[in-house]
C-alpha cells in the first residue's frame, strides 16, 4: 500500500484528541477487491462518501474512514455474490443503519 494512500488525520473528541486512519481511493479498492470505477459509481449513488479530501498537486484526493472499507465490502458482496441491484443495496443499507440505532 502506497504511503500517499494512507493518511493520518487528527480529530477532536471532547477534551482529548485521537488519531484516525484515513484511506485513499487506491487503498480502499485494493483492500476491498473492487475497481475504482465501482467505487466512483457507489460514491455517485451516495452509497459511500469520503471522510475528507487531501489537497495535493492536482485534483483533491478523497480519503475514506475505515468504516467505509467495511461498507464497500458489504456492497460488493450484495452486488456480486447476491446479485442485488443498486436501489436494492440502498434499501438494505438503510435498513441495516436503522437496526443499528
Amino acid at each position: 500500500m502506497a504511503s500517499k494512500d494512507v493518511r493520518r488525520a487528527r480529530e477532536k473528541r471532547g477534551a482529548g484528541r485521537r488519531s484516525a486512519l484515513l484511506l485513499g481511493r487506491t487503498a480502499v479498492c485494493s483492500l476491498a477487491g473492487v475497481s475504482q470505477g465501482q467505487l466512483l459509481l457507489w460514491e455517485h449513488e451516495n452509497l459511500i462518501s469520503p471522510a475528507s479530501y487531501q489537497d495535493a498537486d492536482g485534483p483533491p484526493e478523497p480519503l475514506y474512514a475505515p468504516e467505509v472499507l467495511k461498507r464497500v465490502r458489504l456492497i460488493r458482496t450484495l452486488a456480486e455474490d447476491l446479485e442485488v441491484n443498486l436501489p436494492g443495496i440502498d434499501v438494505i443499507l438503510n435498513l441495516l443503519e436503522q437496526l443499528e440505532r
